[in-house]
């Protein structure tokens, strides 16, 4: 998600900062960012020199410390609390106080996250959706004690990276999960019962409601790992059954079969 966040606002002129946990996560995340944009141009969205603009605007690197001096930031590590937290009371520590901050999350309560910082009030949550450089939606989240002017930067932001950004009241899985997350867990339930083979629930999906891709290749995409990481942070927030992570999908996150990262999830992938 960071690095699709990196590449567009790259592509749209952005000066861009981006910061892993260590130099093989930079140079796996600067690969990502550079194929990303390699495929743009196999399809003839951007040109070569496009491409290269781009890449001039990126830095990759593991110093906290070089984001000090920025004017908008975006965390984007995986669903963790406690990581989240953590990083951003460490941010907080070392930007300025007019620097805009947001945090990418997709389930957890923002009130948490910012609670974490010196300015809950400033903390904004901004949702992209994956991947990225496809997808136009961000929501754009708000608590109680947000800021509007920090809300309409972020607003701001998302139009300036082509996207629709959609401001959403601070509730665990904002709009687009509280309403997907019930349907995966329960197409796979539906496997589990024997209802019907996978294959044929997406099948169901795509050819009768006309969705682009049915939600066991839809789970994939998104990792089996973040589906049953948003399950768990909705079921603990709201104690609804629907969010509970089945055990078929708990056994694939254990034997690693993570979607189409790694290879094998729902379905098997080749390189």
């Amino acid at each position: 998600m960071g690095g699709g966040v990196a590449q567009v606002a790259a592509q749209r002129g952005y000066e861009v900062v981006v910061v892993e946990k260590d130099a093989a996560a930079a140079e796996a995340g600067q690969q990502r960012v550079t194929a990303g944009l390699d495929r743009q141009v196999g399809r003839g969205r951007i040109s070569a020199d496009d491409k290269q603009t781009a890449l001039d605007k990126l830095r990759f690197g593991t110093d906290l410390e070089s984001i000090s001096e920025a004017d908008l930031i975006v965390e984007a590590v995986y669903e963790d609390v406690e990581l989240k937290k953590a990083l951003l009371a460490r941010i907080d520590a070392i930007v300025g106080p007019e620097t805009l901050i947001g945090s990418n999350t997709s389930t957890i309560p923002l009130v948490i996250l910012a609670g974490a910082t010196t300015r809950p009030e400033a903390i904004i949550g901004v949702h992209f959706f994956n991947p990225v450089p496809v997808m136009k939606l961000v929501e754009v989240i708000r608590t109680p004690i947000s800021r509007p002017e920090n809300i309409d930067a972020f607003v701001t932001f998302a139009r300036d990276l082509g996207k629709t950004p959609v401001v959403i009241n601070d509730v665990p899985g904002f709009v687009g999960n509280l309403l997907v997350v019930p349907f995966l867990l329960d197409a796979i339930r539906a496997f589990e019962r024997g209802v019907a083979p996978m294959e044929s629930i997406d099948e169901v999906l795509q050819l009768g409601f006309n969705h682009r891709m049915g939600p066991f290749r839809l789970s994939d995409l998104i990792g089996l790992d973040i589906v049953h990481d948003m399950a768990a942070s909705m079921y603990e927030e709201y104690k609804d059954p629907r969010y509970f992570p089945p055990p078929l999908l708990k056994q694939y996150v254990r034997l690693g079969w993570l979607g189409q990262k790694t290879g094998r999830g729902f379905y098997t992938y080749d390189s």
